[in-house]
């Protein structure tokens, strides 16, 4: 876990539940655009989850296979990529 990540992480716990499709315990996120409330999904293939979730504090997370990190000094482009999707001056080939 980064050094900076509990900056960003310390107001909140993390809800874990027991996937089907991945039939494992995986992190879950809400589902605002469900018509029910409270439907979470699997972080990892998005199967909505039914049954009792485990609430967990970040530091929990690297024990169960999970890395934290806050992005910060990955260099450039977006916190969602590690392949290489940086942004390049000059910006795209088409405003060329």
């Amino acid at each position: 876990m980064s050094a900076t990540a509990g900056v960003f992480l310390e107001a909140g716990d993390f809800a874990l539940g027991r996937c089907p499709e991945c039939r494992r315990e995986v992190l879950t996120y809400p589902d605002d655009d469900s018509d029910f409330p409270a439907v979470r999904r699997c972080l990892h293939c998005d199967e909505p989850l039914a049954g009792e979730l485990r609430w967990v504090d970040v530091d929990d997370l690297e024990q169960l296979g999970y890395v934290v990190d806050s992005g910060e000094g990955a260099g450039a482009g977006c916190a969602s990529c590690a392949a290489g999707c940086a942004v390049r001056p000059g910006g795209s080939k088409a405003s060329r």
